[in-house]
């Protein structure tokens, strides 16, 4: 089987963003574009594809990140979690839109402060049910709870990004509780002093933590796996990873280790943030650290680019490198741009 090289977030979804590729060379994704047997596939957010590519989550999503951020901080003893990350909430013409702040979210300093008292709070009004809150990072959150959620569909944060706030609250039998929860989150930090202090700065608001995480995403199962990622790999991969049984090696950048699946994900979060700045210095960041390196040693390799419109895998064989030069003559090549043209929503 092939190295499979995994690239969450290079799919920019609006081909036409001004100043999109302008002066960013990407050789060796323009090569592997050009040699490489292209195939279509269903949509899959990267969520899904670390299904695919670790097998099934041993454990809900929240406790597979919070596992990923030990080296951070020490879990909290007892209790089950559920992610409970920051979000501003944007009205756009007639409804309001979920927005991670990125780089206009909290400070460190912010959440430190913010944390006791939030978590003072949620035990005030729900001593039966809610064990605490506390930040990892500024913009990740875990809530802790006395039980596991269940009856409960929560929308991913990766999923609700960027799209409208009513179509994505809590579905399920016990819904309604959790619904009634970040309204209550929504007015409480609404009058906070932290946030009081930024619109006083002109700086957005912090308006609401978004709640996700107790689902375990299908997929098929797997045999163990060398897993090799970025020392930035998101924390949900390397709890994953990890907990699935992986042997998972975390480098600064290719130094010739072997693998059979990379997780190169730092398009990710600036892509789905739509941060055109972030996303452009981080793959010229991938082309200098990793994917020069990893063309020059690697003859055969998978590639797969996970996508909202389409998913894409790439297949690049020795055979296909030999007839780049006679297919150049017969079709064009397929470069970035047309690819996420063809892509885009």
């Amino acid at each position: 089987m092939s190295p499979t090289v995994v690239l969450p977030g290079l799919l920019w979804p609006n081909a036409g963003a001004h100043g999109l590729l302008d002066g960013l060379p990407q050789p060796t994704l323009e090569r592997w574009l050009a040699v490489g047997a292209c195939r279509r596939e269903s949509p899959r957010s990267y969520r899904e594809t670390l299904a695919a590519v670790l097998g099934p989550a041993p454990a809900p999503l929240a406790e597979l990140r919070r596992r990923g951020e030990e080296e951070k901080a020490p879990p909290a003893a007892g209790g089950s979690l559920l992610c409970a990350d920051p979000v501003m909430l944007t009205l756009a013409r007639d409804r309001i839109v979920v927005t991670e702040p990125g780089e206009a979210g909290l400070s460190p300093e912010e959440a430190a402060a913010l944390a006791p008292a939030l978590s003072a709070w949620l035990t005030q009004i729900a001593p039966d049910w809610i064990l605490g809150f506390d930040f990892v990072a500024p913009q990740r959150g875990y809530l802790r709870l006395a039980a596991p959620v269940e009856g409960v569909r929560f929308a991913p944060l990766d999923e609700a990004s960027g799209r409208s706030l009513d179509a994505l609250l809590p579905q399920g039998e016990d819904a309604r509780r959790w619904r009634r929860l970040m309204n209550e989150l929504q007015i409480w930090l609404h009058a906070h002093p932290i946030n009081a202090e930024r619109r006083r700065r002109g700086w957005p608001t912090v308006d609401s933590l978004w709640l996700w995480g107790n689902e375990r995403p299908a997929a098929n199962a797997v045999p163990p796996r060398r897993v090799l990622g970025a020392r930035t790999l998101d924390p949900l991969a390397r709890g994953w990873a990890g907990a699935a049984g992986h042997d998972l090696v975390l480098a600064e950048r290719d130094a010739g280790q072997e693998f059979d699946v990379a997780l190169l994900d730092a398009a990710e979060n600036p892509c789905r943030r739509l941060d055109l700045t972030g996303w452009r210095t981080v793959l010229a960041a991938l082309e200098r650290d990793w994917l020069a390196a990893l063309d020059a040693r690697l003859p055969r390799l998978s590639l797969l680019l996970p996508g909202d419109k389409a998913s894409l895998r790439l297949e690049i064989t020795p055979w296909r490198r030999r007839l780049a030069p006679l297919s150049r003559l017969v079709r064009r090549p397929r470069t970035l741009a047309r690819l996420l043209e063809e892509t885009a929503p």
